[in-house]
C-alpha cells in the first residue's frame, strides 16, 4: 500500500543540529575503523545495480528461477530491477495490477490517488522483483516493490516493502511467498536489520499470509482504533547483529 510519510515520518528529517552531530559522530566512527553506519549500509545497498545478485544465498530460493507449487504449474522466473531498469510496460503493469487489487480497499480507508501511486512506483529508491510465467519476460505473475531505508525511530537499516501484488490467476502457487523470500534474503545479505511492511486492517487474507511467513506486529503500530493499518516486522538473520534489534515500522500492502 505504500509507506505514508505523514504517518511513518521522513528518514531524512533530522533537525539540522542533529545532522551535524551525526556527521561528527560518523567521522569519529570512521577514524576508529568501526562497522559501517546504518546510512552507509543503506547507501551501499542502493548503489547495487544487480538486484538478483543481492539474493546470493544458495540455501534460499534462487535469484532467477522458481517453480509453481502446483504439480502441473508452468515454470516461472523472477527478475530484479532498479527503478530505471524497469521497462515502461512493466511499470504500467505494476500500476494497473496494484489498482485492480487495491483501489476498492483504499477507497474504504484513506482513498486512492493515481498520481500518488505512480510517483511511488517511480521513486528513485524503488527496487522491484517481478515473477514471470516463463523464462522470458512475457506473462508477469506478480511483483514486490521494496526500498532500503534508515528507520527514523531507531536509526536501523531496513528493507521496506511498499507493495506485493499477484495476479488473480497466479494466487495459491507460492508466487507471493517466493517474492518475499527474495526480499528477505536481500535484507540479510545487505545487512539490513529487518524486513517491514504495512497491512490494512481490512485485508485479513494478507495479514494471515504474513503471519505464516513469521511477521509479527511491530511495537510502533498505532494504537488508535481509527487507524486503518497494522505495521508488521521480521528480523533479518544477519542484520539483527545477534539480538536486541527492536521491531519497528513498515510499509507496503499485499494481495499475495
Amino acid at each position: 500500500m505504500g509507506r505514508r510519510r505523514s504517518e511513518a515520518g521522513d528518514a531524512e528529517g533530522d533537525p539540522p543540529r542533529k545532522r551535524g552531530e551525526a556527521g561528527r559522530a560518523e567521522q569519529k566512527r570512521k577514524r576508529k575503523g568501526d562497522e559501517p553506519s546504518p546510512r552507509e549500509l543503506v547507501a551501499a545497498a542502493n548503489a547495487a545495480r544487480d538486484i538478483a545478485a543481492l539474493v546470493g544465498d544458495a540455501a534460499k530460493p534462487g535469484p532467477t528461477t522458481m517453480r509453481s507449487s502446483s504439480s502441473d504449474g508452468p515454470p516461472s522466473a523472477t527478475r530484479g530491477y532498479v527503478v530505471d531498469q524497469l521497462p515502461d510496460r512493466l511499470r504500467r503493469w505494476c500500476f494497473d495490477l496494484t489498482k485492480r487489487n487495491m483501489e476498492a480497499m483504499y477507497e474504504r480507508t484513506w482513498g486512492w490517488s493515481n498520481p500518488e501511486k505512480r510517483r511511488e512506483l517511480a521513486h528513485s529508491d524503488a527496487r522491484f522483483i517481478v515473477a514471470f510465467r516463463g523464462d522470458d519476460d512475457d506473462g508477469p505473475m506478480g511483483f514486490v516493490h521494496f526500498r532500503f531505508e534508515v528507520e527514523d525511530s531507531d536509526g536501523t537499516p531496513v528493507a521496506y516493502v511498499y507493495e506485493l501484488q499477484v495476479e488473480d490467476d497466479a494466487r495459491g502457487r507460492g508466487v507471493g511467498r517466493a517474492l518475499m523470500a527474495r526480499v528477505e534474503s536481500i535484507a540479510e545479505n545487505t545487512r539490513m536489520a529487518r524486513t517491514m511492511l504495512t497491512v490494512l486492517k481490512t485485508n485479513a487474507a494478507a495479514a494471515r499470509f504474513y503471519e505464516r511467513l513469521g511477521y509479527v506486529e511491530d511495537r510502533d503500530t498505532p494504537r488508535d482504533e481509527a487507524c486503518h493499518y497494522v505495521i508488521l516486522t521480521k528480523p533479518a538473520e544477519a542484520g539483527r547483529g545477534g539480538e536486541g534489534v527492536p521491531p519497528r515500522r513498515s510499509s507496503g500492502v499485499v494481495n499475495p
